[in-house]
């Protein structure tokens, strides 16, 4: 195939130089001068909040026509998604494997071992278990499958019973888990989704804070909106991972979410979850400092819940 035009990934939005879709020789020069390609890559990723891989390049074949163009983009990036998934399902049925092979492959093992190498393959399946009823929860909230049960929520009550449940993972690691509110607030809110959306933040922080360290968690409101902010002395995040936290299956560091039994997809149901309040969240973050997390999420919703 001949390729003589590229459109490039917004590189002066986003900063990636190196996504390209390339087109045929034969392409109508519309297809270079608008953003109709991109606008199917980013349905996508809207759809799954989940950007696609820094580097990578679609070249759509001569043969294609070009009103099928879209579509081929489109079932691309639904591909690197599926990838994505299977990549995450792979390495706990990998250890599973190991963990198996290792007991059938050897004679007289002893009892300890069996029982050592199952809990073992228990805590993989589990794993797995986990990403997958994390990522059917992500599915059913776009899909609103879920739907959101608003009602007047003692906020006060509920970050209190946050802090009270997670009070003993700070405890066995000697941080400083720090609840202020200044007043009792009250706002229309699904209780148990929010409830879960804010526990997610405060376990990362503590799961990401080193020993002795600090999590301040605050709770605070305006004529119009609820204010929650989580801070950290934790490691920190990178200034360029900042704004991909939130996307599926994204890790700043692959082998600590392991180590700590994340998911990868507990931010993105937070995410999720505050946008269904027509809230908002945003981070900011020093290296080797710490992170504060800031949700906003109104008062009173809006009439339609849709």
């Amino acid at each position: 195939c001949e390729y003589d035009q590229q459109v490039k990934h917004y590189p002066e939005k986003r900063g990636i130089v190196h996504n390209e879709i390339l087109l045929p020789a034969n392409a109508p020069p519309e297809y270079a001068d608008r953003n109709t390609l991109w606008n199917a890559a980013e349905a996508v990723e809207k759809q799954w909040n989940s950007q696609l891989a820094r580097r990578w390049v679609l070249s759509i074949p001569r043969e294609i026509p070009p009103d099928q163009y879209a579509a081929l983009v489109r079932d691309f990036c639904r591909q690197q998604f599926v990838s994505n998934v299977s990549h995450e399902l792979k390495t706990p049925l990998s250890s599973v494997k190991v963990l198996s092979e290792s007991i059938l492959l050897q004679e007289d093992v002893p009892k300890e071992m069996y029982v050592e190498f199952l809990h073992d393959i228990t805590s993989e399946v589990d794993r797995m278990t986990a990403i997958i009823n994390d990522l059917l929860t992500l599915v059913k909230l776009d899909q609103k499958e879920i739907p959101l049960n608003f009602k007047e929520t003692n906020l006060t009550q509920m970050m209190t019973d946050i802090i009270k449940r997670l009070q003993p993972m700070a405890d066995a690691k000697h941080i400083s888990l720090q609840w202020d509110a200044s007043k009792e607030i009250h706002a229309e809110a699904d209780e148990m989704k929010l409830s879960l959306a804010i526990s997610n933040l405060v376990d990362n922080a503590v799961k990401y804070t080193p020993e002795e360290g600090t999590v301040k968690v605050s709770l605070d409101a305006d004529h119009q909106n609820v204010f929650i902010s989580v801070a950290d002395t934790g490691i920190g995040i990178p200034e360029d991972e900042v704004n991909r936290i939130f996307e599926r299956f994204y890790r700043v560091d692959k082998t600590r979410d392991r180590e700590t039994g994340g998911t990868g997809l507990g931010l993105s149901i937070t995410h999720s979850t505050i946008m269904m309040h027509k809230g908002s969240i945003k981070v900011n973050s020093k290296e080797e400092e710490g992170t504060t997390i800031l949700v906003r999420i109104p008062l009173k919703q809006p009439t339609t819940h849709g």
